[in-house]
């Protein structure tokens, strides 16, 4: 197994545009189902301190499994950002921008 995918470390980059509607979350890394507390951790502190945003989290430089994906997925529909922390949710208008392919890997949670 790839050791990105045994050990998977995510760099996120927050851009604010200059309206100050939305803010976009470059990711780069790999996204699993273990890790993706750390975007939400992100995604919540950008939400709190601009609670009108647009989120926009942007994996098309990233390797993101098929269950993170499909989460991300569903809290975009749902409008509600989990905090990463506790069981707490947040409305946001979030948005996803799909990643190029999806690991073809089982994960180990």
């Amino acid at each position: 197994m790839d050791e990105h995918v045994r050990n998977p470390r995510l760099k996120v980059t927050v851009r604010i545009d200059d309206r100050l509607e939305s803010s976009r979350i470059e990711v780069h890394g790999v996204v699993t189902a273990a890790n993706i507390r750390a975007l939400y951790v992100v995604c919540r502190r950008v939400t709190t301190k601009l609670p009108s945003h647009e989120i926009v989290i942007d994996l098309t430089h990233a390797r993101v499994s098929a269950a993170a994906i499909e989460e991300l997925r569903e809290r975009a529909r749902l409008s509600l950002l989990s905090s990463g922390i506790d069981a707490s949710e947040t409305p946001c208008r979030l948005r996803i921008v799909d990643p190029p392919a999806l690991l073809k890997t089982k994960e180990h949670v």
